[in-house]
């Protein structure tokens, strides 16, 4: 099986695709093959519904690329889900966002969940987005964020890490939420510690979103 990740940010080098890649290859069968990509063309990275737009047309075309190469599922590295609808109308394989895989799977172990984003300028555009994605309202209770804007997570992990645990108890103790979703692909990997750290469930949208695609693949879907 192989799955392609679509990363919708400009530039990304070949190593950092590899290392998200190694990250998620623990979360799915030895016969999946994982491979990421990235825009090329359209200088942008995803922080803003105007960047949505913008990346949309080189999204669609890598989609389908991976699809003439034979990928059997595309997955949307991004908690935009951007040019998801798109992709869907184009391709005959499962398209996944990790928006939607992740909001979708929360109220699998809890009744309701909070949503911690990378920037707290988001939150107005996530809680008109996230109701669009397939779930009951009420079922998201509160979206959070750290303050990280202009700053690279995977450069700065200890202090994002930090930071997610004070937001984390802040929705988990004011808004009684119990169960977390990470709302960045770039907290890869920081969810099953945050979980620990505050003994909630908490959803990484990346893992989310390969493990939703997968089973989609073997279902026939």
């Amino acid at each position: 099986m192989k799955i392609r990740i679509i990363n919708p940010d400009y530039g990304v080098g070949e190593e950092a695709m590899a290392q998200r890649c190694s990250i998620l290859q623990q979360f799915v069968g030895p016969d999946v093959e994982l491979s990421m990509v990235c825009l090329t063309q359209t200088k942008v990275e995803i922080n803003s519904a105007a960047d949505v737009v913008l990346a949309g047309p080189e999204i669609l075309e890598l989609a389908k690329q991976a699809e003439q190469d034979g990928c059997d599922a595309v997955v949307l590295y991004c908690f935009s889900d951007p040019a998801a609808e798109a992709c869907r109308e184009r391709l005959r394989i499962p398209v996944v966002g990790g928006a939607q895989a992740s909001v979708l799977q929360a109220p699998l172990v809890a009744w309701q969940s909070g949503v911690i984003l990378s920037d707290p300028a988001r939150i107005g555009e996530k809680e008109l987005f996230l109701p669009t994605l397939g779930i009951g309202p009420g079922r998201i209770k509160a979206i959070g964020a750290i303050h990280f804007q202009g700053k690279s997570i995977w450069d700065n992990r200890e202090e994002a890490f930090a930071q997610l645990v004070e937001e984390g108890k802040r929705l988990i103790r004011e808004q009684g939420v119990q169960c977390l979703i990470l709302g960045c692909l770039s907290f890869l990997g920081l969810a099953r510690p945050l979980s620990e750290k505050l003994g909630v469930p908490v959803i990484d949208p990346a893992i989310a979103a390969v493990c939703t695609a997968e089973s989609l693949v073997r279902q026939g879907i």
